[in-house]
């Protein structure tokens, strides 16, 4: 009988071991999840601090960090190259007016409606005359070649 309470003992205290384990493993699952969801939050919360910085005060943001800024803004010039570059490669359409992937065959953009064979053909003259000026949609002022933000008021360049 000796034998018995023994390997009964020996089980009870195996799973009372693995029950144990099963618990510190879901606590630890649990807290991993947690974690995941703190950083995810407070990237996102330091990229809306970032963003708004950048949009109410451009030109102060440009002044501290000018190294950055002009990385921001290639990084965004790069961005939206590539961009193109793989809609081409995948055999779609860039819409010339407001950039928005197209199927290859559509002659109106599906998001600004612009007829997308016209605007091609303009490009070409307009680029003989030269970058377009664009205006801010907030003040009015002249936005500068490239530049992502009015120098003005800080509105992001549409």
């Amino acid at each position: 009988m000796d034998f018995f309470n023994k390997a009964k003992e020996s089980i009870a205290n195996a799973s009372k071991d693995i029950t144990q384990k099963a618990n510190d493993m879901s606590g630890l699952v649990k807290v991993t999840a947690k974690i995941n969801e703190l950083e995810k939050e407070y990237d996102a919360l330091q990229m809306n601090l970032a963003e708004n910085l950048l949009v109410g005060h451009y030109e102060e943001v440009k002044a501290l960090a000018p190294e950055i800024i002009s990385m921001i803004e290639r990084n965004r010039e790069d961005y939206e190259t590539a961009k193109k570059e793989q809609i081409v490669l995948k055999g779609n359409r860039v819409c010339p007016n407001c950039g928005a992937e197209q199927d290859k065959t559509a002659v109106h953009c599906t998001v600004c409606g612009t007829n997308i064979e016209d605007a091609e053909k303009t490009i070409p003259m307009m680029q003989a005359q030269g970058p377009a000026k664009k205006f801010c949609s907030k003040c009015g002022a002249e936005i500068a070649q490239g530049a992502r933000f009015c120098t003005v008021c800080g509105t992001a360049a549409q």
